[in-house]
């Protein structure tokens, strides 16, 4: 088996030093460092990122060149004439990725087996490399991606593809500066995830995405916000509106919460019957609870009698009221003696406090731009509704009957970025499939979700004051869902920008060409590997290239990704 593997006319030299990160290679003489054809193979010794072969004792050894130099007393010789006739010994640095038996070939990664000094060095053959990328998974998994990428090496051009479980499982990143092939990368795993019945939903922050969705995508779950579907109010949380209000927590959100209530109670109470006398009605049939004055034991009964339903987490409730019921919130809780049981008048000092929160529901509400997204005058039908197609697409994965598709794509590119509207609508979309996955709704059918651009929705918050509401529900996704089988993809430029709580997590990064000094020292904290030099790279990288590096594989690979089946809305605009 050795003499298969270390063939003696692929020899470059000896192992004169190890240390843990890198280990260097004596050369002999400078005529190993010549281009030669071997078996019809062309090779050229010392190489930067050329693989190489060590022979140990029991067991071989897989290693990269990642540095190469004439001893210091040679450079002192060096010149145009001593280069034609005297003889060099170079000296080239490894980097040990993984040993491997003699026997089976089985690789593996090891921080204690290191070569001996003396063990000899060869250049590794392209079938070698081969058999050595076929196992670069530290567990194998049969469904892979396909022709999605080709190793970047001067002796090899492999195809590389990589499983699913080891790319997405501890959550992905695709990295990298505007123009530097990201959406590439993005809408080649969306294709590969697709072709094999994994189900994908994705997030497009600009829209460029919407021909993979044509060509992949049912027309029920192509979800443009703001075009073809809404958000309802109705669907969001009490917490969700109350990020988009931002009421002072001592003064205005009590008295929101309570409009709330009183304006769900008239939801539940249909008939009128408990509330008569308490309703108000304008004439566009909007209805309100008026207080001042009324029963206040009577009140109180009747929405205890109805607590269950108005305290649930939702905003079932004619959102158009919402002004006016605050308003009338602004009562004193009783009255003088003897009508005690009574609500007392109109309280000017709160009603004072509300105004600004009063104007901000009612600009809200009658803004027709926002109209567009969450739907405050009731005029989509519920089959529009993001929520409920998001619901659908979901009770489908785990019913196990998907059969219209497994592609969710949601466009959010036309979700205004005031108040907070565009980060508050991809938080619930994340906390809506946090709530699933804590269901085991994804555990039978792994979910994959690509959020482009992540850093426009990603560590935000809303404050009020002193009060600062964190928009983290897919920072929660990424601590949660990996045990739940409900996995990340975040697209972004800016890493910096991303939470530490969530890069943490990520297990796998695709990253593409990086400049920003800051960004460059993200990442280097987070490859699982022991070459530094890996970040010098990072600028070079032309469009395509990448550097992808997980703790599921045995070695950071360096690739060139192929161009995907259906190629995204990204190109420069070109002067004319």
């Amino acid at each position: 088996m050795n003499s298969q593997i270390f063939q003696q006319g692929l020899f470059l030299g000896y192992i004169s030093k190890v240390n843990v990160h890198r280990s260097v290679v004596h050369i002999p003489s400078s005529t190993y460092l010549k281009k030669f054809i071997h078996y019809g193979e062309e090779f050229q010794g010392g190489i930067i990122n050329s693989y190489i072969l060590v022979e140990g004792e029991d067991k071989g050894f897989v290693g990269k060149i990642v540095a190469a130099e004439i001893p210091e007393k040679e450079r002192l010789e060096l010149s145009t004439a001593s280069l034609k006739s005297k003889d060099f010994h170079p000296l080239v640095q490894i980097e040990i990725l993984s040993l491997f038996d003699y026997q089976n070939v089985d690789f593996e990664k090891s921080i204690i087996d290191f070569p001996n000094i003396g063990s000899k060095v060869y250049m590794a053959s392209d079938k070698f490399i081969k058999r050595y990328l076929e196992e670069i998974e530290l567990k194998s998994s049969e469904i892979k991606t396909k022709g999605f990428s080709k190793i970047i090496s001067p002796n090899t051009n492999e195809t590389i593809d990589i499983s699913f479980q080891s790319l997405f499982s501890r959550h992905a990143a695709i990295v990298g500066t505007t123009g530097s092939g990201k959406s590439w990368t993005t809408a080649s795993l969306v294709n590969n995830l697709l072709e094999r019945k994994q189900p994908v939903l994705l997030l497009d922050a600009t829209g460029e995405y919407k021909d993979v969705a044509n060509k992949h995508c049912e027309e029920e779950y192509r979800v443009i916000l703001g075009k073809s579907h809404v958000l309802s109010y109705r669907n969001l949380s009490i917490q969700s509106l109350f990020n988009l209000l931002t009421p002072a927590p001592n003064a205005q959100a009590p008295k929101l919460k309570e409009a709330i209530q009183s304006l769900k109670l008239l939801e539940v109470d249909n008939t009128n019957d408990e509330l008569e006398g308490y309703i108000d009605e304008d004439h566009l049939g909007i209805r309100t609870l008026q207080k001042v004055g009324k029963d206040r034991n009577h009140f109180l009964r009747t929405l205890n009698g109805s607590i269950e339903e108005v305290s649930r987490d939702n905003c079932k409730f004619d959102i158009r009221g919402l002004g006016q019921q605050v308003q009338n919130e602004c009562v004193y809780p009783s009255a003088f003696p003897p009508n005690a049981h009574k609500f007392g008048g109109a309280d000017g000092g709160s009603l004072g406090h509300c105004i600004s929160l009063i104007t901000r529901i009612e600009t809200l509400i009658s803004d027709s731009y926002y109209n567009k997204i969450f739907d405050f005058l009731n005029q989509t039908g519920s089959e529009n509704d993001m929520i409920h197609v998001l619901n659908n697409f979901i009770e489908s994965i785990k019913s196990g009957e998907n059969k219209r598709g497994y592609f969710l794509y949601i466009d959010v590119s036309n979700v205004p970025f005031a108040h907070r509207m565009r980060e508050i609508v991809v938080d619930i979309i994340g906390q809506t499939l946090l709530n699933y996955s804590r269901e085991d709704s994804f555990k039978e059918k792994p979910t994959t979700v690509f959020i482009d651009e992540a850093h426009q929705f990603l560590n935000k918050s809303v404050s009020v004051e002193s009060d600062i509401q964190p928009l983290d529900s897919f920072e929660n996704i990424s601590k949660e869902g990996r045990k739940y089988g409900l996995f990340l993809c975040l697209t972004t430029q800016l890493p910096r920008d991303i939470p530490i709580g969530i890069l943490s997590q990520v297990g796998t990064f695709i990253t593409h060409r990086l400049i920003n000094q800051r960004d460059k020292d993200i990442i280097s904290h987070v490859l699982p590997s022991s070459n530094e030099s890996i970040i010098n790279y990072l600028p070079s990288l032309v469009q395509g290239e990448a550097i992808i590096s997980s703790n599921e594989l045995k070695d950071t690979l360096y690739i060139k990704v192929s161009e995907p089946q259906i190629a995204p809305i990204s190109e420069t605009p070109k002067y004319q």
